[in-house]
């Protein structure tokens, strides 16, 4: 179904972009296109990241087209899922009072990594829009 794909894309551009908002920002100066209080927020971010989520497991089920089921839109899939959880883990950060060794172990390999997650996210997501039919995009 492309309308999964459409998502998937616009989802992927959208978290990558909220989670690498300080990098993008230096590098690029993406705060001119999108509003730093709304990117950065921690409401946004769980929503965002909740859908990016959805729609990376999504993936994995529904193909756009008429692709290879077996292997789905495998690099989509996972980048959703890991900025979905990303997103949601800077939430948890910004909203939780209390400290666990689960929680910083995951900061530590979701939220320290979030900038290249950040990178990643946003060129699977080009290569996914201009190469719809690979098999691993």
């Amino acid at each position: 179904m492309y309308q999964v794909y459409f998502l998937s894309v616009v989802t992927l551009v959208l978290a990558s972009v909220s989670a690498g908002f300080d990098r993008f920002d230096e590098q690029i100066r993406v705060g001119a296109f999108f509003s730093r209080d709304l990117f950065t927020s921690a409401g946004f971010r769980l929503g965002l990241g909740l859908i990016t989520a959805l729609v990376g497991f999504l993936k994995f089920i529904v193909v756009a087209g008429n692709g290879t089921v077996v292997v789905g839109d495998l690099l989509p899939a996972v980048a959703g899922i890991v900025l979905g959880a990303t997103l949601t883990m800077m939430f948890y950060k910004a909203k939780a009072t209390v400290e666990s060794d689960t929680t910083a172990a995951l900061e530590r390999l979701l939220i320290g990594n979030a900038s290249n997650f950040a990178m990643l996210g946003l060129l699977i997501a080009l290569l996914h829009l201009l190469l719809p039919r690979v098999i691993f995009l």
